[in-house]
């Protein structure tokens, strides 16, 4: 974590930029006192990622699951709920 004073903020904004782009913590100080901390926003995380992340259910759990499906009475008809 990078302590500045708010002067060396004015006058190197790109390098503290670059600093955040990069990870790094800027602590800022006038007289003496903290006034603040700038932190990188968290990573986004890719939908690929998300997935590989999720739990996984056991092989027969989703066995099950297409088994109860499949004997469910559904059709492919797609209606308005709206309609009347």
């Amino acid at each position: 974590m990078a302590i500045i004073t708010a002067t060396d903020l004015a006058r190197r904004t790109n390098q503290v930029l670059d600093a955040l782009a990069h990870g790094e913590l800027i602590t800022i100080k006038r007289n003496n006192t903290i006034l603040g901390t700038i932190t990188p926003p968290k990573r986004s995380v890719t939908v690929r990622e998300a997935l590989e992340r999720a739990p996984k259910i056991p092989r027969e759990v989703g066995e099950r699951f297409k088994a109860d499906i499949r004997g469910m009475d559904f059709d492919e008809e797609v209606r308005d709920p709206w309609a009347r």
